[in-house]
């Protein structure tokens, strides 16, 4: 007999949305719980805002929308900011971002018990981007008291794929994943080969057309008006925090159209109110700025390769940024689809963390599943350094990373001489493979003839320009007041073959 009081669950932990997705027992299929209480907005904003004086918490978009109006503060970007040992001092207490995390977690527990009061949870699959750090993530399961119920932190690649294979027959085709996040765009095309392998043909991405950055855009223009209305230089902190609500509010309102017309802003939280239009050309101008740059990006996934558009006969569109309106229709009629994925985007994630929760649990059959992913980095890349008379290796990008990622930047001084020796290496395994040696002789430019060797500093940090080649960057970073930094830089694309 089936206990109908017992509940599956897949969340997916976003940086700037989550969403959970449950097994029905009842209907013997997977849905999406609605976090916004019936208005069919399936996803939650990933902030959370603390009350110093109540030690009240407060969840998703109520955190944003009532930053300013007490002694609190808004925590977001948790995802993203995991892992760098981030602790807020409150009063008499620390509180980690771990800690945080749990409550937040717990948060989007309890919207199952809206769905049952009685509702017992057999087990959990996490999903989360693969820059998180799945020890800390685990870490906040165990402070919420759920570490015993999750089963695993899995790939939202991975999730993003076995939710659309759950319903879609797709052995040898080729397919393209569209996942327009809050941090970029990200694209990649595979073969659908034999035994479950997923093989990647290509894989893209530009960081500088995310979700985040529209909305940036939009919160910018939105001040601009601000500005010129109240003959305003600078934004009191009050100003700051009411315009963040704000541009929350407006965001939707502005690009969630079917077509373009003028939008009327009443800025009601100034005194005395007052009202400013974004015309029509403003946001087409905005439109027309992302869209052309998609238009670029895909024309660049598709450059080089045997296959071409029109041999595309699935597509997978994803992330919270395909729910917005423009988005969604110029990716659609970009590449002829007729299926509407817009609702779902935002779902696949959680889908697919709770359909591999079923599996783990027996409920649904388990299914073979490997993807040959072209973006995940192999081994580790860093550089030999003198550390007290010893010659260790410091990796900058560690193995099981995605190139798409943002890695750290890291500051070395210089101990000894100004004819400096860079080895770059891969490591695997233990084994070490040069990928460059790079010397420079610092007497030979005037940023540093006169400086003293032990006033010297760089800041090192490596980019992806592609899964072949890395960029690898040293600039000035100069010593406090007594040597601002320089526009000393250097930059060399290296092979990683």
């Amino acid at each position: 007999m089936i206990n109908e009081n017992k509940f599956i669950i897949g969340i997916d932990l976003g940086n700037l949305a989550s969403t959970v997705s449950y097994f029905d027992f009842n209907q013997m299929d997977i849905d999406v719980v609605d976090a916004s209480g019936g208005y069919g907005k399936v996803s939650v904003p990933t902030v959370v805002s603390y009350n110093i004086d109540t030690k009240d918490w407060i969840f998703g978009e109520y955190a944003i929308l009532n930053k300013g109006f007490g002694n609190e503060i808004v925590i977001d970007n948790i995802i993203e900011n995991l892992g760098k040992g981030i602790v807020y001092n409150l009063k008499d207490e620390n509180i980690s971002l771990n800690l945080v995390l749990s409550k937040f977690i717990l948060f989007l527990i309890e919207n199952i018990k809206n769905i049952n009061p009685n509702a017992n949870i057999e087990g959990i699959v996490c999903t989360t981007s693969s820059y998180a750090n799945s020890q800390d993530i685990k870490e906040a399961f165990k402070l919420a008291g759920l570490e015993h119920l999750l089963f695993k932190i899995a790939n939202d690649k991975e999730c993003i794929l076995k939710s659309y294979f759950y319903e879609n027959d797709v052995l040898n085709d080729k397919i393209m994943l569209v996942d327009y996040s809050n941090r970029q765009i990200r694209a990649s095309i595979y073969k659908m080969e034999e035994d479950g392998k997923i093989k990647c043909i290509k894989t893209s991405f530009n960081d500088n057309i995310g979700q985040q950055r529209l909305f940036n855009i939009t919160k910018n223009l939105i001040t601009k008006k601000f500005l010129e209305e109240t003959g305003k230089i600078d934004l009191t902190e009050h100003e700051k925090n009411s315009i963040d609500c704000f541009a929350y509010q407006q965001f939707d309102i502005i690009f969630q159209r079917q077509s373009l017309t003028d939008v009327k802003l009443y800025y009601n939280f100034f005194y005395p109110p007052f009202q400013k239009i974004i015309s029509k050309q403003e946001i087409f101008d905005i439109i027309s700025y992302f869209e052309n740059e998609i238009n670029i990006f895909f024309n660049n996934l598709f450059h080089n390769i045997d296959i071409k558009e029109n041999d595309i006969k699935n597509i997978i569109l994803a992330g919270g940024g395909i729910e917005i309106d423009f988005i969604h229709k110029f990716i659609k009629s970009r590449f002829n689809i007729e299926k509407n994925f817009k609702g779902k985007a935002k779902r696949f994630a959680s889908y697919g963390a709770c359909i591999t929760a079923c599996q783990e649990l027996g409920v649904l059959p388990k299914t073979k599943m490997y993807i040959e992913d072209l973006d995940q980095i192999q081994a580790n890349i860093g550089i030999f350094i003198q550390d007290n008379d010893k010659t260790r290796f410091e990796p900058f990008i560690h193995k099981g990373s995605f190139i798409w990622q943002s890695f750290d930047k890291k500051i070395f001084a210089l101990t000894n001489d100004k004819n400096i020796e860079i080895n770059l290496a891969l490591e695997k395994e233990d084994n070490f493979k040069t990928l460059e040696n790079i010397k420079i002789d610092l007497n030979k430019y005037s940023q540093f003839i006169d400086r003293d060797i032990k006033t010297i500093r760089f800041l090192i940090y490596i980019e992806f320009k592609n899964n072949k080649e890395i960029i690898f960057n040293i600039e000035d970073f100069g010593f406090g007041e007594i040597y601002p930094k320089t526009d000393f830089k250097k930059q060399y694309v290296i092979n990683l073959n």
